[in-house]
């Protein structure tokens, strides 16, 4: 096999491999809204072939979190608190079935997340910033806890308002059993005086949706490790006839009496939940609690229509773009003009299949990227044909003048790549999300248009030289 016909066909093979990774991107930009959002309520397999479109491209929402650093364990540092909330975010939406997200660290304490297509923020906001701190605790049914309801029935206290700072109520504080402390129930707003907490959600090994109780409402069913079924066992040996709290951020969700003893690790939790808040709650507690609240700082949502807008405005304006620059290029260069463009349309089509293939996401900033990629592209071909051009004008033949014109022009195409990828690596190594997008994309656009302005162009001459289908260029 020649030189030219082993280039030809890596060429060839290339452009295929790029179209068919394009494909599911195509079949998706086909499909009506309603077939994709149930592809992706059913998290169909084509969500990880498509071309990720970013938060202002695709609408969603967009959550700046701080972590409470004064409600930390002394033990625990806030570098290891945020990366422990960054993980455990990251597996709540993950389990939830949000399609693309972006969790990251934002300085020392802030975590930002972008979920794209999540038009309610309060249902963002209710999966990501819940504590999830489970605990179990024996309710106090004594004398001394009877008083201390009484009191906070006569004060008009809440239990929060109580545990927020206990020291404003000496009295109440007085009449607490020691180790105890008040809590409020989820469903009739009742109040539970509670002792110690005896088992926490860290024993959990599983957390999942069943319809059960009296009558088939949904509940949320709880698996405990080997240590945590001893211990709960344990409980409810020590506690018959007592009634258990489960308590879920301060709240008791339920406070079944227990009968006998349970020795197989499970449980239940019972709150009148619905199937989505069973599903929520059931998620939080298998991800695991945070290690201290956190705080919405920031939340900016952008809508569906607002993302439909960016698309189309960007699309058109690229269009626009690769459209003036193809008639350009053949008013101005001529025939060499219609070999520049198939490399830039080329070229556009490989940077787009990579960004699919490699899952990298397509911001607008991004878009702005692929445009400045083409320019590159262009300014190499002009450079070459500009170059070219004077090696005619010094009369040698075309041949001569297109090997003399690739070989000169070579290494300063390859110095200005350089230095402008150079910054796009820097770009993206301290830039954050918008602007990594940029550097992304100019990234891939660079080192493919080195091949296709240099590698395919010069391909194509020489493909037309040896089958005679080109004997004069006029530029």
């Amino acid at each position: 096999m020649s030189k030219i016909n082993w280039k030809l066909w890596t060429t060839i093979a290339l452009l295929a491999f790029s179209v068919w990774i394009l494909c599911p991107s195509i079949n998706w930009i086909m499909m009506s809204n309603d077939q994709k959002e149930q592809a992706e309520k059913e998290r169909n397999p084509i969500l990880g072939k498509v071309l990720k479109l970013g938060l202002d491209l695709k609408g969603g929402t967009h959550l700046l979190l701080e972590i409470d650093s004064s409600q930390l364990d002394g033990n625990i540092k806030i570098k290891d608190a945020v990366d422990r909330a960054t993980e455990i975010i990251r597996n709540r939406i993950d389990q939830f079935g949000v399609a693309e997200p972006m969790i990251a660290k934002q300085g020392d304490k802030w975590i930002v997340i972008q979920l794209p297509g999540i038009k309610d923020p309060q249902a963002a906001k209710a999966l990501i910033g819940k504590t999830a701190l489970l605990e179990f605790r024996i309710v106090d049914k004594s004398e001394q806890a009877g008083k201390v309801l009484d009191l906070l029935s006569d004060k008009k206290i809440t239990p929060t308002q109580y545990r927020e700072d206990p020291s404003i109520y000496p009295e109440i504080t007085a009449a607490m059993p020691e180790g105890a402390s008040v809590f409020e129930s989820k469903g009739d707003g009742s109040y539970y005086v509670l002792d110690k907490t005896l088992l926490t959600g860290a024993a959990l090994t599983n957390a999942k949706v069943e319809f059960g109780g009296q009558f088939g409402q949904p509940i949320v069913s709880l698996e405990f490790n080997k240590d945590g079924g001893r211990i709960f066992a344990d409980i409810t040996e020590r506690n018959r006839e007592k009634g258990l709290a489960i308590v879920l951020d301060g709240i008791v969700q339920s406070a079944p009496v227990i009968r006998a003893r349970i020795p197989d690790g499970k449980a239940v939790i019972e709150g009148g939940f619905s199937a989505e808040d069973a599903r929520l709650l059931a998620t939080v507690l298998r991800a695991g609690a945070l290690p201290a609240p956190v705080k919405v700082i920031e939340e900016r949502t952008v809508g569906p229509s607002l993302g439909d807008d960016s698309i189309k405005s960007g699309f058109m304006s690229a269009v626009v773009g690769v459209v003036v620059v193809f008639i350009f290029m053949i008013g101005y260069y001529r025939f060499s003009g219609v070999i520049a463009d198939i490399a830039l349309a080329l070229n556009l089509i490989m940077l787009m299949a990579t960004m699919a293939y490699f899952q990298f996401t397509l911001t607008l900033p991004g878009v702005a990227g692929i445009a400045l990629t083409l320019a590159m592209a262009v300014d190499a071909n002009v450079l070459i044909l500009e170059r070219i051009r004077e090696e005619l004008a010094s009369g040698k033949t075309a041949r001569v003048a297109v090997d003399a014109g690739y070989q000169k022009v070579f290494w300063t195409i390859f110095d200005a790549n350089l230095t402008t990828l150079i910054a796009a690596v820097f770009l993206f190594q301290f830039g954050t999300g918008p602007i990594k997008g940029f550097a992304v994309t100019l990234s891939i656009g660079l080192i493919i248009s080195m091949f296709t302005a240099i590698t395919v162009t010069k391909l194509i001459y020489e493909f037309l030289f040896k089958e005679n289908l080109l004997l004069r260029i006029k530029i």
